[in-house]
């Protein structure tokens, strides 16, 4: 498979579609960031747990939660549905060595973070270009000739 690079401008793209390894809806609608659904998580840490919010658009590492993160200390995620992890199992932060979250999008796609509270190691992968970018803007793409 061939691999493409593609460079996008932090917060240029608005994650509209998270899933958990499970295919629950990570979404919330009712709790918005800059007037779009935030991801919704629940958050484990060392003294307690409690629920988490990322902004959606991708590289805005603003977060709402109900607990005190600390720098430095590493989170693990749950879905809120179904308490599954989102544990990246198959790597770690090529920063810091902590685990790495994933949320999954439609056709394939996901965004991996790392779980150490101030790193923002991050990237959003893409397997159906033309079908992700579609859903990701949720407008129609047009040849540009």
């Amino acid at each position: 498979m061939e691999k493409l690079t593609i460079e996008i401008p932090a917060q240029s793209v608005v994650i509209r579609h998270a899933l958990c390894p499970h295919g629950h809806d990570l979404m919330d609608p009712l709790h918005p960031m800059d007037g779009d659904a935030s991801i919704r998580v629940v958050v484990r840490g060392p003294r307690a747990t409690g629920t988490l919010r990322f902004h959606p658009a991708y590289g805005n590492h603003a977060v709402e939660t109900d607990l005190s993160l600390r720098d430095g200390e590493v989170y693990e995620l749950l879905c809120p549905e179904c308490g599954s992890s989102l544990s990246h199992r198959e790597e770690r932060c090529l920063f810091c060595s902590a685990p790495l979250f994933v949320f999954y999008t439609p056709r394939g796609g996901h965004v991996v973070g790392c779980t150490r509270k101030g790193c923002h190691h991050h990237r959003l992968e893409l397997v159906d270009l033309e079908s992700q970018l579609a859903s990701l803007f949720q407008d129609e793409l047009k040849p540009r000739y």
